[in-house]
Formats: C-alpha cells, structure tokens, sequence
C-alpha cells in the first residue's frame, strides 16, 4: 500500500495525471487513462529515500490514519474516558472525543508528544517505514528493467481480478475470471 501510494505521488509530481491504486501480497498496480513516459518516470529518483517521510504524508492520507491511531492512544494515556466497567462508552463516543482532542492538537500543539506518537506509530506499524526504505535503498542500487507486457503475467493476474471484483457487471466473477484466463492462453 505504502509503496504504490508513494510512487503514485511522486509520478503526479511530474504532470498532473490521476491513477486508481490497487495492491495485494503479490504487488500493486497503478491504473491511468492517461499515458506515461516509462523512462522520464525513472530517470527522476523515483526510488529515492530522500523526503521519505514527507512524501508519504502527502501521498497516503496519513493524517487519517494517524487520527484513528490516536484514539488508542488517548484511551491508554487516560485523556479519554472509557466508562465504568459495567457502562462502557460507546465508540462512535471515543472516536469524536479523541478526534477532537487530535484537532486541537494539530492546530495549537503540534509538538505534543502523544499527538507526534500516533504519526511515528502511523508510519512505523501501518506503513512499515523501515522496510518502505530499505527496499527503496535496495532498488536505488539496481538495474529496473522495464518491459511492456501486451498479457497478463502470472503475478497481475491476482491483482487484475481485484479489479474485476469492483465493477459493475451482469455476468459472475467466475465466468469474467474463465473469460480472461482463456484470453491470457491464446
């Protein structure tokens, strides 16, 4: 997720172009109606660690992520009434309570030290950070070979039927699924 969304925004950062995102354990995908010059794309440090941080924040809504992040901590840190034991407090309670105190935080006291937590967990646990930039540092170091494929391979193949799940059609996912494999084998 982490890694499509951020070479995502750093390929819109090249020319205004809008992409439909979609991944899975296998990889991710990047969907354009407009075309894209391959080569130009990577000959502008699209791997590169540096502005990491900053260029997740801005191509993952992370601000989201790290509000529902917050509201754990909130509950833990005690700034959040829970309930009495036999009268919990509803969620939907818990979550506008936390986000409140999230807002005030972003908006006079950005240095707070659980507003900045539920950032660094963000990134750290839901991201993975770390390993975001180890295999950018990885990559940076290697040869990308990039070949137009005119087929499915076998690793879209998953990633194309997510696609399929999404839209609106009369036919079966099985028989869309049977349609295309027999299409991938001619």
């Amino acid at each position: 997720m982490a890694m499509g969304g951020l070479l995502a925004y750093r390929i819109s950062l090249l020319s205004p172009i809008t992409f439909s995102l979609a991944y899975n354990d296998y990889g991710f995908e990047l969907l354009s109606d407009q075309p894209l010059d391959i080569q130009n794309v990577l000959d502008n440090n699209l791997f590169s660690t540096e502005y990491l941080f900053d260029d997740l924040q801005k191509s993952l809504n992370s601000t989201e992520l790290a509000r529902r992040k917050f509201r754990d901590i909130a509950v833990i840190s005690g700034m959040v009434f829970t309930g009495y034991p036999s009268k919990q407090i509803k969620t939907k309670h818990l979550q506008s309570n936390s986000q409140l105190l999230f807002d005030v935080f972003r908006d006079y006291e950005p240095d707070n030290l659980l507003y900045q937590q539920a950032f660094r967990e963000t990134f750290e646990h839901e991201m993975e950070e770390g390993r975001l930039r180890m295999a950018l540092e990885r990559i940076a170091t290697q040869e990308v070979v990039w070949k137009q494929c005119e087929e499915a391979t076998p690793f879209s193949f998953p990633i194309i039927t997510d696609r399929l799940r999404e839209k609106l059609s009369s036919e079966k996912l099985k028989d869309r699924i049977k349609k295309m494999t027999l299409r991938l084998m001619k």
